[in-house]
């Protein structure tokens, strides 16, 4: 039986870090990665010394050769096989049209449509080449609907979706499957200060659990847009 690997973006903190471990605790070979060296650094380490296959690539997301190196040393590190890609780094900015200037513009759509594309693009030909392989993408609600101060944010999140879906379409013949999670309130440090009790936020675990799921399906069955909500609220 071939080694189970995978690829998480984000992976220091919030959704990224819960996915990354449980994937790890589930038998893969995880590649995390984030901007923060040290951190990053100490969380590969800890996760080591409980015996978990756990490697460490820094990378800023935000700079597109930063995908393309990322990518060739996570895939060297996985000995050249990607069976999860996770799309999770992502930053959230709330400012109304008006206030949104073009390097504002160009810096959210870098990390969060642009930096998914390009490591999904890369993933294709390795997943192909297996005859298999899932790429998950985390959106959001705000890909679902924009409110007030939202545009910018929620055009990455509803072009993250557009994206998954042409992939899913794409893939389907190599067995490639895509699926996006589109959560609301989660307890991670994006959500900041928050009308929202962290008690009553979506848990990042909750998060890698529907990953572990879509894992779990068999061969030609999919998830697709996959909405995340709290109970009796909308977000």
């Amino acid at each position: 039986m071939k080694e189970k690997t995978a690829l998480v973006t984000g992976s220091t903190s919030g959704i990224g870090l819960a996915i990354s471990d449980a994937l790890a605790h589930n038998g893969y070979s995880v590649v995390m990665t984030g901007r923060r060296k040290t951190l990053l650094n100490d969380l590969v380490q800890k996760r080591k010394d409980e015996g978990l296959r756990v490697f460490g690539v820094p990378a800023d997301l935000s700079l597109a050769p930063e995908s393309d190196r990322l990518f060739e040393a996570g895939l060297g590190i996985l000995n050249g096989r990607l069976d999860v890609l996770v799309n999770n780094a992502g930053a959230y900015v709330h400012r109304t049209v008006s206030e949104i200037d073009a390097p504002s513009f160009d810096a959210l759509m870098a990390l969060n449509l642009r930096a998914p594309f390009l490591l999904s693009k890369l993933a294709f030909p390795v997943m192909k080449r297996q005859s298999g392989g899932t790429i998950v993408n985390i959106s959001s609600v705000a890909g679902l609907q924009a409110w007030a101060g939202t545009s910018l944010y929620s055009a990455t999140k509803f072009g993250l979706r557009a994206l998954t879906e042409s992939l899913l379409a794409e893939g389907a013949q190599y067995g490639i499957k895509a699926f996006a999670i589109c959560p609301g309130y989660v307890h991670t440090p994006m959500a900041g200060p928050s009308r929202v009790d962290a008690r009553e936020m979506i848990q990042p675990e909750d998060i890698a659990r529907i990953v572990l799921a879509h894992l779990s399906l068999s061969g030609p069955v999919v998830m697709k847009d996959v909405v995340v909500s709290r109970l009796g609220a909308e977000g």
